[in-house]
């Protein structure tokens, strides 16, 4: 049976081993505090379903191995603005999107996305968190971080 070990152990992670199962596919859901001794990565197809992790014994292990198939590119994606100028590079179809510096370009951003705008924090933020529904009304709404290079 083929093995892919999954760092992440949440919803998505479970998901993947039950997907996996029907096609002959061992996916192994690795937690942030697992035992690297408790992991068969040596011979598996390394991946992750988050973005970012701290760094811990076993983050740096894997992150190292030459079977983590997405390492070269990962920094690249948990960080939404590199991630979006990917896509765009590739040309492939995301929502319009505009980097968010500050404040003072909201009339052009309404202007050209409408008056219904969902902002992301660059970096982390999932279902929700870190992510806010903007109109012309709400703009108080957004945290001062969410302006500028860092982007939460």
């Amino acid at each position: 049976m083929k093995s892919i070990c999954v760092l992440g152990n949440g919803q998505l992670g479970r998901m993947l081993r039950q997907a996996g199962e029907p096609l002959g596919i061992s996916v192994d859901p690795i937690g942030i505090d697992d035992k690297l001794e408790t992991i068969p990565y040596q011979h598996s197809i390394i991946t992750a379903e988050i973005e970012r992790w701290p760094e811990t014994p076993l983050t740096c292990e894997l992150a190292c191995q030459a079977s983590f198939i997405n390492r070269d590119i990962f920094l690249q994606l948990a960080d939404r603005l590199p991630q979006k100028q990917l896509l765009d590079s590739l040309a492939l179809t995301t929502a319009p999107w505009q980097p968010l510096t500050n404040q003072t370009q909201w009339p052009q951003l309404f202007t050209e996305l409408g008056d219904f705008v969902i902002v992301k924090c660059r970096t982390g933020g999932y279902d929700g968190s870190g992510q806010w529904r903007i109109t012309p009304d709400n703009l108080s709404i957004l945290p001062a971080e969410i302006y500028g290079p860092s982007n939460c």
